[in-house]
């Protein structure tokens, strides 16, 4: 009986773990509830109800830089 507790103790826990989602600085995390948008979480500590919500997608903050072909510029003096 004691080994069943511990079993049930051990998921739990492993449940309860899982629920707890922390957002890293320079990034933000798509919430879907069975599938459809529910919210969007950024930086910090965050709570998601088990097997019903999910994080869909992970999108970067972060600056991207972008590289253009130079271009001809006709000045008048």
């Amino acid at each position: 009986m004691l080994i069943l507790f511990s079993i049930l103790i051990l998921i739990a826990l492993i449940i309860a773990i899982r629920c707890i989602k922390i957002v890293p600085q320079a990034s933000a995390y798509v919430v879907q509830r069975l599938g459809a948008y529910k919210t969007t979480w950024e930086t910090g500590v965050h709570f998601k109800v088990p097997f019903i919500e999910t994080v869909a997608k992970v999108v970067s903050l972060k600056e991207q830089v972008v590289d253009f072909e130079p271009q001809p510029v006709i000045t008048k003096d």
